[in-house]
């Protein structure tokens, strides 16, 4: 059975009403049409039973051994909510003008750092829907359990990419309690990496208790000019 608070990476596929919603297998995502350039598809790396997945699928994941595969029905308790009737708010026009954001029925906005959908415009008011666009459904659920990582650079590797998906498999040294991260040429232009690297160092100081310190190095490398262009 997986340990609660241990990282393990898990596979999955989400469905709602019958429809595919959520998958980590970029295959399944092409193929029912959701697929999605921006996110990194592949087994995702979570600590089980932290609340970095839905209830019910963290409840599930701490009765599952390696290997192991489920398919779950959650309630919307377990999911994505209940639907609130609080979260559906009037939000003036003048705010929206404020923003520069011209409203249109279902157009989906952040207010406050709150996601929302719009549901009806009249009368220089626009009412938003707050809620999740899921809240309140039943959702089906088939997961596995990959893997428990246990080696430490792993970790570290996998908790870099919680933070910074694209930061896929950086270069990692372990040496008398400091760890050193090499981070790519494109690094400084991640949106708010700065404010990642905070996170992801704070991460491994709570996860790795002989860790002292956490350093990110940048790297620039002389480019290898072509010849011919030179000739």
């Amino acid at each position: 059975m997986v340990e609660k608070g241990k990282m393990v990476k898990i596979s999955y596929d989400g469905y709602v009403d019958g429809k595919l919603f959520d998958t980590t297998n970029e295959e399944l995502a092409k193929k029912e049409g959701i697929y999605n350039p921006a996110m990194v598809y592949g087994p995702v790396a979570i600590f089980a039973g932290e609340g970095q997945v839905l209830p019910g699928l963290d409840e599930v994941i701490l009765e599952m051994d390696v290997g192991e595969e489920r398919e779950v029905v959650l309630p919307p308790e377990k999911a994505f909510g209940k639907r609130d009737p609080s979260k559906i708010k009037l939000v003036p026009l003048s705010e929206f003008k404020k923003r520069g954001i011209k409203p249109i029925k279902g157009l989906p906005i952040t207010i406050d750092g709150m996601p929302g959908k719009i549901v009806s415009i009249n009368s220089g008011r626009v009412l938003v829907d707050f809620n999740h666009e899921l809240a309140g459904k039943e959702v089906k659920y088939r997961i596995k359990v990959e893997e428990v990582v246990e080696d430490k650079k792993d970790m570290i590797k996998e908790i870099v990419k919680m933070y910074v998906p694209r930061l896929d498999n950086v270069k990692v040294t372990v040496r008398n309690g400091t760890v050193s991260i090499e981070l790519p040429e494109f690094a400084p232009f991640i949106p708010n990496i700065q404010t990642a690297k905070m996170a992801i160092a704070n991460e491994i100081l709570k996860r790795l208790e002989d860790v002292e310190k956490v350093k990110f190095i940048e790297v620039f490398e002389r480019k290898k000019e072509n010849k011919e262009e030179n000739e």
